[in-house]
């Protein structure tokens, strides 16, 4: 715990945040004060929840019980790296909004195999791939929100000979205890595999990043997450808001980094609410 002088509102930052060539810097002081052991704890979730492999083994079981009771198509290919594969579950009716789920695990580790058992509640609620290509909802968790951030920020009509427009196609995003300034890398562990320059994480943080998309958000994190990973997804929906995008953010009591994906699969859940909001819109 950050003791209560040092919480996330009285912190005094060595840099302000300016602008700078159509992005938003906030300075490499951001962080000055933390310590290796600080970082560690608030930026890396495996140590933070240490059942976490229970959660993960739960939730991959759950997945395989969920691809057994539901039609869909295993596998499909997107690209030809051994991992670019993707689930897809047809709608029980055509037109119906479309749901790309991404996941987390620090852009390196875990698979779509995990997390299967979020597509039969909201396949019930109306989101699935034959749907509408005007009607797509971004989800993700973790490093996966982080990708979802990002696509906010593109302007997706920009590249020679794409006819798509961010506003137009992009209707909503639900981003789930993700990371979206990526200043902490380089002083976690995960630094031997993810190996980021200054100027890679200038250029891909989301926090960083002036949104480019008119599409209504949730942002959610788990009440039991460490304060500064809450504190990322604050400043990243208070950015949202200030851009003057519709956006709503929730900090789920009593859920931690491992349990809070589970509440897209729970009917009663405030997030799952929310997103079926996304999808009926």
């Amino acid at each position: 715990m950050i003791p209560a002088n040092n919480s996330p509102e009285s912190w005094t930052f060595a840099a302000k945040a300016g602008t700078l060539g159509g992005r938003i810097w906030q300075g490499t002081g951001m962080y000055e004060g933390l310590s290796e052991e600080d970082f560690t704890r608030h930026f890396m979730p495996r140590i933070a929840v240490p059942d976490h492999e229970t959660w993960l083994a739960e939730d991959f079981e759950a997945s395989a019980r969920a691809r057994d009771r539901l039609a869909h198509r295993r596998n499909e290919r997107y690209g030809p790296g051994p991992l670019q594969l993707i689930d897809l579950f047809p709608a029980t009716a055509p037109g119906s909004p479309i749901l790309v789920f991404i996941h987390g695990g620090y852009w390196r580790a875990l698979s779509k195999d995990h997390y299967g058992f979020i597509a039969e509640p909201l396949i019930e609620a109306g989101g699935a791939i034959n749907g509408a290509p005007d009607r797509l909802v971004l989800a993700g968790n973790s490093a996966g929100a982080h990708l979802a951030a990002m696509m906010l920020s593109r302007d997706w009509g920009e590249d020679e000979g794409n006819d798509l427009s961010t506003a137009g196609f992009i209707r909503g995003a639900a981003l789930v205890t993700g990371i979206y300034d990526l200043a902490p890398i380089p002083r976690i562990q995960v630094r031997e595999d993810v190996r980021l320059t200054a100027a890679e994480i200038d250029a891909l943080s989301p926090l960083r990043l002036l949104p480019r998309s008119a599409a209504p958000s949730v942002v959610a994190v788990g009440g039991a997450e460490p304060a500064l990973w809450i504190e990322q997804s604050r400043r990243y929906h208070r950015k949202l808001s200030d851009a003057g995008m519709e956006t709503e953010f929730m900090i789920i009591p009593g859920h931690h980094h491992f349990s809070i994906t589970r509440c897209l699969a729970e009917p009663d859940s405030p997030l799952f609410r929310s997103v079926v909001r996304l999808l009926k819109r």
